[in-house]
């Protein structure tokens, strides 16, 4: 008997294998491999990767792959099923490759990097029932998914299967999408029709107008999730959400230190690509420390829950923490920590540890470095540096006393650490939101200069988007040089490797991938963004609005613009794009108001030329904005001048 436990899990399991593979390889063996491994090379592995999965084994003509969530697995199948009906179109069918796929979801045994037992053979099983071409799902899955991903289903029955006792309940999956929103919930980067690459390109240089990046602005205060939210939701046990910890000192003033603390924590969870971490504005809204746990397991849709609280006196440290079972309420494990500020790391990384181990992840070398390097080893630099970060996450854009006072904060933390990475990024992060309060002053190559000497000292997230803003920087209209976004997303690349449970990262991220033409990549990007931030800010309605619009599905970009606008009333660069959005939408009434206040607020020309100064839409995007803008109102000459 094996003197160690077996390791078992829940996961969803992928099984997939080529159609009529044994006659192409009796036709032409060379040609037959060579189109295989070209349709998993621009196919099947980029969708696998985009939806978080691990390529078990192969079988030549055949895949096993496990994924932690049944999202993720139903989203990789249908993706790369799609793409390959669009590159099957036109072929005769006889010359088609095509692939079955079989999704189960059920308990497995790990023994190395291979699984075993009954969930894998369950869904091998359920792969050779399905149709060319098509993806059949047991009825676990189909129950995890029936609320989570509007798709339909045709119900097959119980089908009984070869060396399986049970019959098993299988469901073919449709799938010609209802709408364009569901293809867009599981569509990833290697998706059929590209969006222009000119939807965000044109909002940032709009917004840059008003004196303030459109990049990371919105309303101060985040704002739910609007219409249409089909956006993917986490169904996996390796989700977590950190609630704010409760204050128990004497002084109100230690409030930021908590808060701290329990980003912190976050952050590192952050880093770790297996798993899913709600947002800090999501999860901070639950502050009181009344709330039913178990319901707000529900409303973020986790699994898990961290609570704790701190006490602080002088330079004594209290941390209590405990980890609930979101889905009974019941006790993980609870721990405590008395002891000093010198070793209040050692308090962080015991908690971080107790989370990875009951949320059973396995952490890369790379990971396991990032989360144990702290950046500090001075008490007081790190205090200094959550009083600048308490600062710096409450609101977007701050006033300038605010911002003085974080920037004042970060400066205290260098001076007494020179070499406190964050603490430079930070720095270099308050600079900029600086320049969006103020808009007179333009410190980009100070703020660059910050980010370098942070990254140089410490690899981190936050300073490599401190750079890549720098990148899109010069493109106000009161500068005559162009952005450079292909080294804007390199930065932002390196900030998504560093921490890819990030929202902020991956929203970033996604605004910056249309301008190197990866629109569909960057729709992707931002449904995960917001399923990891569900109380996400106003502007995440901008992108995908703007992507709409330009992607000709002016109606359903209206909802989305509409939200934007009405959180920027004062702000005219979305009233442009929502009229043309109503203009194409046929609502011309509607469409010539919100003209009508772009005009009020800017005039009737210069906006149109700055855009076409730095970006070039093709004839179709540009048809699509111009026309809906034609049927607000705009005069055509004026049109024609700005086209010139």
């Amino acid at each position: 008997m094996p003197s160690e436990r077996q390791e078992r899990r829940l996961a969803a399991i992928l099984a997939t294998d080529m159609v009529a593979y044994s006659r192409f390889m009796e036709a032409d063996e060379t040609g037959t491999l060579a189109a295989l491994n070209e349709r998993r090379r621009e196919i099947i592995d980029p969708a696998i990767t985009d939806h978080r999965g691990r390529i078990v084994k192969t079988t030549g003509d055949g895949l096993l792959v496990e994924f932690a969530s049944v999202v993720d697995a139903v989203g990789c199948a249908v993706s790369f099923q799609r793409a390959m009906a669009a590159r099957n179109d036109g072929i005769p069918e006889d010359q088609q490759i095509r692939f079955r796929v079989g999704i189960n979801l059920g308990d497995i045994i790990v023994e190395g990097n291979d699984i075993f037992g009954e969930g894998v053979n369950i869904a091998a099983r359920i792969e050779s029932l399905a149709e060319p071409g098509g993806v059949s799902v047991s009825a676990a899955v189909h129950q995890q998914l029936k609320s989570k991903i509007d798709i339909e289903y045709e119900d097959q029955g119980l089908q009984s299967v070869k060396n399986i006792e049970e019959p098993i309940h299988i469901y073919k999956l449709l799938l010609e999408p209802q709408n364009k929103e569901v293809e867009a919930a599981v569509t990833p980067s290697v998706g059929i029709r590209p969006m222009p690459a000119v939807a965000f390109a044109v909002v940032l240089v709009f917004c840059l107008s008003a004196g303030a990046l459109w990049w990371n602005y919105g309303a101060p205060d985040p704002e739910p999730a609007g219409p249409d939210d089909s956006i993917l939701s986490a169904t996996d046990d390796r989700t977590i959400a950190v609630l704010p910890f409760q204050n128990l000192s004497n002084d109100e003033a230690h409030d930021y230190f908590a808060d701290g603390i329990a980003e912190d924590i976050i952050t590192d969870l952050s880093k770790i690509a297996g798993l899913f971490v709600i947002a800090r504005n999501t999860s901070f809204q639950y502050r009181d420390g009344s709330e039913d746990l178990v319901q707000v397991g529900r409303d973020l849709g986790v699994r898990y829950i961290l609570e704790g609280s701190v006490r602080r006196a002088g330079d004594q440290v209290r941390i209590n923490a405990q980890l609930i079972d979101a889905s009974t309420g019941g006790h993980v494990w609870a721990e405590r920590y008395d002891g000093t500020m010198d070793n209040v790391f050692a308090a962080q990384d015991r908690v971080t540890d107790l989370i990875i181990g009951a949320l059973r992840v396995q952490l890369t070398p790379s990971e396991q470095k990032a989360i144990d390097e702290h950046g500090t080893d001075k008490p007081d630099a790190y205090d200094a540096y959550l009083r600048g970060l308490r600062l710096i996450s409450d609101r977007r854009r701050l006033d300038v006393e605010a911002n003085d006072a974080a920037q004042a904060a970060f400066m205290e933390a260098v001076r007494i650490d020179p070499e406190y990475a964050l603490a430079y990024a930070g720095l270099a992060w308050a600079k900029w939101l600086y320049i969006e309060t103020v808009s007179e002053q333009f410190p980009y190559q100070e703020i660059a200069d910050l980010a370098e000497r942070s990254i140089s000292i410490t690899d981190n997230a936050l300073a490599h988007r401190a750079l890549a803003k720098q990148y899109f920087a010069p493109m106000g209209f009161w500068s005559t040089s162009t952005s450079q976004p292909e080294l804007a997303v390199l930065e932002l690349e390196s900030a998504r490797k560093l921490q890819p449970n990030d929202p902020d990262v991956l929203a970033d991220l996604a605004m910056g991938l249309p301008f190197v033409g990866r629109p569909e990549e960057a729709i992707t990007l931002l449904q995960r963004a917001r399923e990891l931030n569900p109380n996400h800010p106003t502007w995440y309605f901008a992108p995908l609005g703007i992507a709409l619009l330009l992607n000709g599905e002016a109606e359903r970009a209206v909802e989305h613009l509409r939200i934007w606008t009405e959180a920027n009333e004062h702000w005219q660069t979305p009233y442009i794009f929502l009229a043309s959005a109503l203009g194409n939408a046929g609502d011309i009434a509607a469409a010539q108001v919100a003209l009508d206040k772009y005009h009020d607020m800017w005039g009737y020309v210069s906006t149109l030329r700055a855009v076409r100064t730095h970006w070039v839409m093709d004839a179709d995007e540009e048809e699509i904005f111009m026309n809906g803008l034609r049927l607000a109102g705009m005069q055509e000459t004026v049109i024609q001048e700005e086209i010139k």
